[in-house]
Parts: structure tokens; C-alpha cells; sequence
């Protein structure tokens, strides 16, 4: 991995950028965060590069070219040449794939080339990506976060089936794996969370108990789709907040475990793909990040299988 003064890279090629992100940076600029942004940095430290060897592979010409003239042929060499350059070349600036929330740490992927952005994206949408999460919940969270109507939760059985289960009365224990599934909306009372309404985005998340201690349980999450806000507004709609989190988690008591973490204890530990342009199947992890780490080994010490 190679290491900057903001992220470290945790991937690169022609292709495909996939970076750490720690918490407390904001992905992309808006109108709140216009700079010292993770874009920023990116752009800096590719730019600091430069560009890369690559170039076009040479080809054959097409057979129906054939009976064309010289200078005829020629012309359709250059142009099939721009449109390689166009779409495996390097874009002046990368892609974003996917984005994290500003407290939220872990894998983002960039694509550096038009296919590649294609071959990714297609994956995204038809949900064969694998996005896996760490989170640290606690029981509780605030009224408005608690879902009316459109909102289930499952329990995934061992032959995999699901049962139904009521969403206010879920059960968390080791090893056992949920299904939430319920539209997420912008919540007209305060735009800077979502609820469930049935007005929504369709949105689907599955999650496993690593282990539990005293009023926590370690999660692994699975969002399917990607949602703003999906994992945190999901986990609280059915009545597991992540600790820490400053808007979908209530207050924490002073001097509590949970009043220890200084932001929300969700990290996004890895991200499935198939590459471009090989389609080989890769894994790209990133570590839990440092203040995550010392928490769980302070408040759930027992072996893990992150």
C-alpha cells in the first residue's frame, strides 16, 4: 500500500484506483465542503504522477477494409485509434464509483478509464458487487427513526429462507443473519437524514452478528443497493443505531462506552469486483481503521472472524 498525507492506496492500475479513506474527510466537494476535500487530494497526487506508459495495442485491419485505398484505410486506422484512446485511455480526471459519508472510513474505488467506468458501474447496477461494512450498534434509536408501514426484517436461515420477523421486537445474537428491506427517503423534517417512506428508493441490506457484548453487537453489513444514508438509516429504523453516530443514534450517556467514540463506528472493510479488463475477481480491504480498532478491543475483546 502506498501512503499520502490524507489516504493510502490500497490499489492502482491503468484502470482502477481504490483508496482508504479515513473518517472525517468528505468525499467530493458541495456547497458546505468546497475544498480540503478527498477529491482534492486525489487529484493532487495523480497529477504529481503524471500519466502512464500506456498506449494502444496495434491491430490488425478490419477485413472489409480490404478493398478500400490506401489513404481510405489509413483514415479508418487513426479513427479507430481515437476511439481506443477515448475509451481506454486515461480520463483527464477519475470516476467516482461509490461514495462514503464523511464519518465513514474505509474503500472507495475509482475508475481511471471510460470502459473501465462502464464495467464497474454494470456491476453496481445489477447488484453483483459486494460491499461488506464493520459496524458497532447498540439498541435504541430516536422516535422519527422508527418505520410506519414498508419496512421488513427478515432472519435468513441456514437453508436460506427468511422469516418474518416484527421489526420492533429483533433479537441479536452471534452468528445470525437479518434482512432489512424498506424504501429510504429524505426526511421532510430534516434533510439531513432519511427515513423510511414508501415514497422511496427501494433498498435492501443484510447484516450478520459477529459477536455481541453487554448492550453491543459487532456487525458485518451487506448493503445491496446504495442508498444515502442506507446502513445507519436502516439499522436504526429497526431499532439498532450505530454508536457513535451523531444523527440516527440518541444522545450517549457521559463517561459510557459509547460516549467514548468520537464518530460513528461503521467502516467499510471491503469491496468485491471483477476487474476490468480481465474480469478477474478481486477483494480490495482496508484494515479497521486506528480509533475503531482500540474501541472494539476495549468493549468487545472476544476473537472475530473480520
Amino acid at each position: 500500500m502506498q501512503t499520502t498525507d490524507i489516504f493510502t492506496v490500497i490499489y492502482q492500475d491503468h484502470y482502477l484506483l481504490v483508496v482508504n479513506k479515513p473518517a472525517g474527510l468528505v468525499i467530493h466537494p458541495t456547497y458546505k465542503h468546497a475544498d480540503g476535500t478527498m477529491w482534492d487530494a486525489l487529484l493532487v497526487y495523480l497529477e504529481q504522477q503524471g500519466g502512464d506508459d500506456w498506449q494502444p495495442p496495434a491491430l490488425p485491419d478490419e477485413p472489409d477494409w480490404k478493398l478500400a485505398p490506401p489513404h481510405i484505410r489509413e483514415m479508418l486506422r487513426e479513427r479507430r485509434q481515437e476511439k481506443q484512446w477515448k475509451e481506454d485511455g486515461l480520463l483527464p480526471r477519475p470516476c467516482l464509483l461509490h461514495r462514503l459519508d464523511k464519518d465513514t472510513s474505509g474503500v472507495v474505488a475509482l475508475a481511471r478509464t471510460e470502459r473501465a467506468r462502464h464495467h464497474v458501474a454494470r456491476q453496481f447496477h445489477t447488484h453483483t458487487i459486494i460491499k461488506r461494512y464493520l459496524a458497532v450498534v447498540q439498541q435504541g434509536a430516536p422516535s422519527w427513526a422508527k418505520p410506519h408501514q414498508s419496512f421488513t426484517v427478515s432472519r435468513l436461515k441456514d437453508d436460506g429462507t427468511l422469516s418474518l420477523l416484527a421489526a420492533d421486537n429483533l433479537h441479536l445474537s452471534a452468528q445470525t443473519e437479518f434482512v432489512l428491506d424498506g424504501p429510504l427517503w429524505r426526511d421532510p423534517v430534516d434533510r439531513r437524514r432519511c427515513i423510511i417512506d414508501p415514497t422511496g428508493q427501494q433498498a435492501t441490506t443484510i447484516f450478520r452478528v459477529l459477536a455481541t457484548k453487554d448492550d453491543f453487537a459487532l456487525l458485518e453489513v451487506r448493503p445491496l443497493t446504495g442508498r444515502t444514508h442506507q446502513i445507519r438509516a436502516h439499522l436504526a429504523a429497526a431499532g439498532y443505531a450505530i454508536v457513535g453516530d451523531k444523527v440516527y443514534a440518541p444522545e450517549p450517556v457521559p463517561e459510557t462506552p459509547a460516549a467514548s467514540l468520537t464518530r460513528q463506528f461503521l467502516h467499510a472493510h471491503s469491496l468485491e469486483l471483477q476487474r476490468y479488463p480481465d474480469n478477474k475477481s478481486c477483494r480490495f480491504v482496508a484494515p479497521l481503521a486506528d480509533d475503531l480498532a482500540i474501541w472494539l478491543e476495549r468493549y468487545i475483546p472476544e476473537p472475530k472472524p473480520l
